[in-house]
């Protein structure tokens, strides 16, 4: 192919990406966090409907995600694949369209039971999945489980929902609730947890549990606040829990996310790096410092936290692979760039990060390997097809094909 035969159009992946901050209150369920207000047209931008990470229910009338009839009950028992005896303290998460929320945690025996959608207590260490949205990009928790539930008629309306166990260092069978019905057989079975390699940090901090009563308390009613969006009262009980107790990680984190969905992300990042200090292997506040640092274009930090998530857990933080992949992407570092921007495509299975494959685009197009940029280019605008440059992207992807054609000649 001659030089300049094909027109290569420039993605929106440099440094100038404007990442914008999200209101209080959020619009995509999940948590008065960082919400996405980018459109789906800018590569920089996850197209994901709801923010992983954003306070669950700061705008649902109903807390249970339930409609109508009568809840079902289920129960069931989670075992570990390596034969470790089962504890008392596996989460039992129900996750809808990508939004986890705790049902209740196993016995000393690994069984578990409960009915679905019961109003719980705010769980002190609600780990729901890290994901993050980029431009607004969050990292932050998805939550809500809107169209969730058993209409009146018995039928399920959880058509998108599953059960999963959670537990530090390992990865949950999930049990689909998509053709369940009301008066099915309530045992779900065996839920196996499968042990992860290579993992050092957890998304649940190890000093929850040696917090005082107190501090437990304040940081409970910090996160009631802010699933309702009241973020100055909820900033002030995350604050007195981390006076009382400095060593508390969690509420450290909690705290840098209310501070974020206030606009205060100089003091979310000082909160961040206070949760690192108490508890080096909780692995969230790296990801968000990874996102402040992305947002901000401190590529080189971005890059350094992100790295940091990887070492920790390789597997659980895809965010910060695309983060690591933009940073060093801007650093001129192509060649990590892709091998990230790859990493994130291998693992992002629900596509939260379509943008991943745009970037991978740009770095073979700049490589000269047509095909390939080409495939991840369309795979881009299949994911995206409103993309707010889609036409432009369009015509690009002919002019790749037509190189990868002459390619093969």
């Amino acid at each position: 192919m001659r030089h300049g035969s094909v027109a290569l159009l420039i993605l929106a992946l440099s440094g100038s990406v404007a990442l914008a901050q999200r209101p209080g209150g959020g619009t995509s369920g999940g948590g008065g966090r960082p919400g996405s207000t980018g459109g789906a047209g800018s590569l920089g931008t996850p197209t994901t409907t709801s923010n992983p990470n954003s306070f669950p229910n700061s705008r649902r009338s109903n807390p249970t995600g339930l409609s109508g009839g009568r809840a079902p009950f289920l129960f069931g028992s989670v075992i570990f694949d390596d034969g470790t005896k089962a504890s008392s303290d596996i989460r039992i998460e129900r996750v809808c369209n990508g939004s986890p929320r705790l049902e209740g945690h196993t016995d000393s025996k690994g069984r578990f039971s409960f009915q679905l959608g019961q109003d719980l207590a705010v769980d002190p260490d609600a780990s729901e999945e890290q994901s993050g949205n980029f431009g607004g990009m969050n990292g932050q928790r998805t939550s809500s489980s809107t169209g969730s539930g058993f209409g009146r008629n018995g039928a399920n309306g959880l058509w998108n929902c599953e059960v999963r166990a959670t537990y530090p260092g390992y990865r949950s069978d999930m049990v689909s609730l998509a053709t369940r019905k009301s008066m099915d057989d309530p045992n779900v079975g065996t839920i196996v947890l499968h042990r992860l390699s290579n993992v050092q940090g957890s998304t649940i901090s190890v000093t929850t549990a040696l917090a005082p009563k107190h501090a437990q308390k304040e940081c409970q009613k910090g996160l009631q606040l802010a699933q309702r969006g009241r973020f100055e009262e909820a900033e002030k009980h995350l604050t007195d829990a981390t006076d009382t107790y400095p060593k508390y990680a969690m509420a450290w984190y909690e705290l840098g996310q209310v501070q974020v969905s206030q606009g205060k992300a100089e003091n979310a990042r000082k909160s961040y790096e206070a949760a690192i200090s108490a508890d080096g292997k909780y692995v969230s506040p790296y990801d968000q410092l990874a996102l402040l640092s992305t947002r901000e274009g401190k590529w080189e930090d971005a890059a350094n936290f992100s790295k940091q998530v990887i070492q920790l857990n390789p597997v659980e933080f895809p965010s910060s692979y695309f983060y690591n992949a933009l940073a060093n992407y801007n650093l001129k570092r192509t060649d990590e760039a892709e091998k990230s921007a790859k990493e994130v495509l291998k693992l992002d299975t629900g596509h939260k990060y379509p943008q991943a494959e745009g970037l991978l685009a740009q770095i073979l197009m700049q490589k000269r390997n047509y095909p390939e940029a080409a495939t991840h280019l369309r795979a881009y605008l299949t994911l995206v097809p409103n993309a707010k440059n889609a036409d432009a992207l369009k015509q690009q992807l002919q002019k790749l094909e037509q190189a990868s054609a002459e390619v093969k000649k």
